[in-house]
């Protein structure tokens, strides 16, 4: 995805704001050459992009001397900022599946920097890129000790809204040397803190996986990926004929329109519509498949569901029929598929 492309709620860049406005830093100053301005970040139905978000933070560091700031608004980024993406992690049916839902859909997250899960030797953790490793442009020390420390600070505020209070990191390493706000980073992150180390690493114990949130409900987790899933799906699509015909594939749950109904949607024919989407190297029959590809490993990964209902959800005659389309799309049966991917060890969300 596009630093340049608006397809993110205002809601971190309003925390921002927020945060520079109560240490006297007015609106217009933080959004200097970004294109906003304090009405378009209180309007929720505004869009913004990463590139924005950056600019911001760039500002705001030149402008407020305290180093703290990357603190101060991590820890007011609490899971309801993040829309879908959030309600998603919050509804997850353990933290082992939070961190999957939470790597699969960082794009969503209008995240900047990189983000991994790794578990072994006892511990499973958040793992985040060095300064030397972020691929942004024009990142000073100052700039990435802000996006370093909001990284460690809304993880632990995220992780704490889905689990609860109780659930704190085991340790925190960072690879920049001690900072002049070390007994802030402390006090958010509630756990041990080493500085200068060969890795950015945010660790919980292993023992914890199979806990479940606060609000855990396997009905509304699939609801919510399955919301995420089409979301950032439409990310891949460009913005002509194929992206409208998707939108339409993805408008009503469990239900697939014929070419000609979505044709007729278009107010065009159906052999227009198959002549456009020849142009933009796809078809309906590509599109459809995509379409339920994605939902069938959506639901695998963060669902109960049988293999029997995935079948119904996708509009699959029986569960033979959509084996057998599933082994043809991933060389898997879905069964092994789901095992695997329960079994796995290591997730990654590279930054878009």
């Amino acid at each position: 995805m596009s630093l340049r492309q608006q397809r993110f709620s205002p809601s971190k860049l309003a925390v921002l704001v927020g945060v520079l406005a109560e240490a006297g830093v007015p609106a217009d100053v933080v959004l200097a050459g970004t294109g906003l301005d304090a009405a378009a970040i209180a309007d929720p139905f505004a869009l913004t992009s990463s590139l924005q978000f950056l600019t911001a933070a760039r500002n705001a560091v030149r402008h407020l001397s305290a180093t703290d700031l990357g603190v101060r608004v991590g820890r007011r980024l609490h899971a309801s900022c993040y829309g879908m993406y959030g309600y998603a992690v919050l509804c997850s049916q353990s933290i082992s599946h939070c961190a999957e839902t939470a790597v699969k859909y960082h794009q969503l997250a209008n995240g900047l920097l990189q983000i991994q899960w790794v578990e072994g030797e006892g511990m499973s953790s958040w793992v985040f890129p060095s300064r030397l490793d972020v691929a942004l442009p024009d990142v000073d020390a100052r700039l990435y000790r802000f996006l370093i420390d909001l990284q460690f600070a809304a993880h632990v505020t995220i992780t704490k809204d889905t689990m609860g209070a109780w659930c704190v990191p085991a340790r925190a390493q960072f690879t920049e040397p001690e900072p002049p706000h070390a007994a802030a980073l402390s006090e958010a992150l509630e756990c041990p803190i080493t500085f200068g180390q060969p890795e950015n690493v945010l660790s919980y114990p292993s023992a914890w996986l199979d806990r479940a949130p606060q609000l855990a409900n396997p009905i509304t987790a699939a609801q919510m990926s399955a919301q995420c899933a089409r979301l950032l799906e439409e990310c891949s699509w460009q913005a002509g004929i194929t992206r409208r015909v998707y939108q339409e594939l993805t408008r009503t749950p469990g239900h697939f329109p014929e070419i000609e109904e979505i044709a007729e949607s278009l107010c065009m024919t159906s052999r227009t519509l198959r002549r456009k989407l020849e142009a933009e190297d796809t078809s309906y029959g590509e599109l459809l498949t995509s379409v339920r590809k994605t939902l069938a490993i959506d639901y695998l990964c963060t669902t109960t569901l049988s293999t029997e209902d995935i079948a119904l959800a996708l509009g699959f005659s029986d569960a033979v029929s959509f084996r057998h389309a599933f082994k043809r799309w991933t060389g898997r049966a879905p069964t092994e598929y789901r095992r695997n991917r329960q079994a796995g060890g290591v997730w990654t969300s590279a930054r878009h």
